[in-house]
């Protein structure tokens, strides 16, 4: 058992968050979310990583405030909680059943420690993956209730989007930081780099470095980036704190165009689709204008930059036609995407080849978010996860609720959509991450019944907060 420098900053910050206003443990889960690629304490092999470590003083400030009522309402029957209850139960029991009682019945490629470099088929069995999932699973469910509990307070949703804006500001610090040490030839984000993946920073492509930030790759720099610029830029366009959502969805934009990472450009332009079809007037009528001045000054920008390349510096056009081919069109016919679509394949085999069981939460590795689902979680995990995400994301947003916290919770859906379009292009697993979930409880949060907002408390005095 070790314990690293950032675990003890996580001790720190965590004590300090158990006797501060529960602000600082929201802005404590976002910021550690960040460093996904860090390792907080080590047990043998297995490596805690800070927002794991932090969750524990997570729940210890979320019981604190209100007790255990307000955490579990998070699982009532008309919240999207408890779908993703019932996700989490089934999938901890497959983790643990299914691998063993379907061994051998199917092929897969697993997800296990000891096949690290060498991801080749695999008789189903149980594997380090099934342990690992289970216990993401639960810290996600975790991660959701508490956040949940937190949001019952008064300014609670104004401080989730502050801290959010912190991230999305530390993310992009970390992408700026990336480039000039690649530039200068050092390596100035290894000390957050201290988790047994494969590193594949200081890339280039093109002659362009791969921004990677705080992360491995820049797939997962990507993945993480794009529902914080989405955050950002819905809340811009409903007026919530324009300036410095304005400059953070700006900032953010920038480094995913800058990336060179096809999850990027493909997660952008999916969400561009679901961006023109949303309605942000319900939320503020302003909203509707800024939406269509956007598209404007976009579409007449992109379309100016585009005319003066090709007719100006075709030299430039080619080198821009080459590097969409390379990162977008002439992606799935590269060795990666061969060996990418294979695990996908496979994995809907191993749903037919499980009669729609599953073979496992953990069991098995793919490339798509949607297949990951539906091979490890079968039939009945598609089912509660998908009534999970319809009840975030498709109820109504109560009109009765102040502006920001209406506006915040559209931001968050949006968020949550940007997220899983970049993941049904390239995850390869179930856990979708702390900052997914904070986003997934402001979607849902809001009660279709007349507000009723708690005041806070500050740590265990008695004196109420008042916005």
């Amino acid at each position: 058992m070790g314990l690293t420098v950032f675990g003890i900053a996580v001790f720190v910050t965590g004590l300090a968050a158990l006797y501060a206003s529960y602000r600082g443990a929201i802005y404590g889960m976002a910021a550690y979310s960040l460093f996904g690629c860090a390792v907080a304490l080590s047990l043998g092999s297995i490596g805690v990583m800070p927002a794991q470590l932090f969750l524990i003083f997570f729940v210890i400030r979320a019981f604190n405030l209100g007790g255990g009522k307000p955490i579990a309402d998070a699982f009532s029957l008309d919240k999207p909680g408890f779908w993703l209850l019932c996700t989490c139960v089934w999938g901890v029991m497959g983790a643990i059943l299914w691998p063993r009682l379907l061994r051998g019945s199917t092929l897969v490629f697993p997800v296990d420690r000891s096949l690290v470099g060498s991801l080749l088929l695999q008789p189903l069995g149980p594997v380090s993956g099934n342990l690992t999932q289970a216990v993401y699973c639960v810290g996600d469910v975790v991660v959701y209730c508490c956040t949940f509990a937190f949001l019952r307070y008064r300014g609670a949703y104004r401080t989730l989007a502050g801290a959010i804006f912190l991230l999305t500001f530390l993310d992009v610090v970390a992408g700026v930081v990336d480039v000039g040490a690649h530039m200068v030839g050092i390596d100035a984000l290894s000390a957050v780099k201290t988790a047994q993946y494969a590193d594949l920073t200081g890339e280039e492509m093109n002659g362009m470095v791969r921004i990677s930030g705080t992360f491995s790759e820049t797939s997962a720099f990507s993945s993480f980036t794009l529902p914080l610029f989405v955050f950002c830029l819905n809340l811009w366009m409903l007026g919530f704190r324009p300036k410095i959502s304005g400059a953070l969805a700006i900032a953010s934009g920038m480094m995913l165009l800058l990336s060179t990472s096809g999850s990027a450009y493909v997660g952008l332009g999916g969400y561009l689709v679901v961006l023109l079809f949303s309605r942000p007037g319900l939320i503020a009528r302003a909203a509707a204008v800024r939406k269509q001045r956007l598209w404007v000054i976009s579409f007449c920008a992109g379309l100016l930059g585009v005319l003066y390349v090709v007719l100006f510096l075709p030299a430039v056009a080619d080198a821009v036609t080459q590097f969409v081919d390379l990162t977008i069109l002439g992606k799935a016919a590269s060795s990666s995407g061969i060996e990418r679509m294979s695990w996908n394949h496979q994995g809907v085999t191993n749903f037919f080849d499980t009669y729609g069981i599953g073979v496992g939460l953990g069991s098995i590795r793919a490339s798509s978010f949607l297949v990951v689902v539906l091979s490890n979680l079968g039939a009945v995990g598609v089912i509660c996860y998908g009534m999970f995400l319809g009840k975030s994301l498709l109820s109504p947003v109560p009109a009765h609720y102040p502006f920001a916290e209406r506006a915040v919770c559209y931001a968050a859906r949006h968020g949550m959509i940007a997220a899983l379009i970049v993941a049904s292009s390239s995850a390869g697993v179930f856990e979708m991450g702390s900052c997914f979930y904070m986003f997934a409880a402001a979607a849902g949060a809001l009660s279709q019944r007349a507000a009723r907002r708690v005041s806070v408390r500050s740590g265990w005095a008695a004196q109420a907060v008042r916005e």
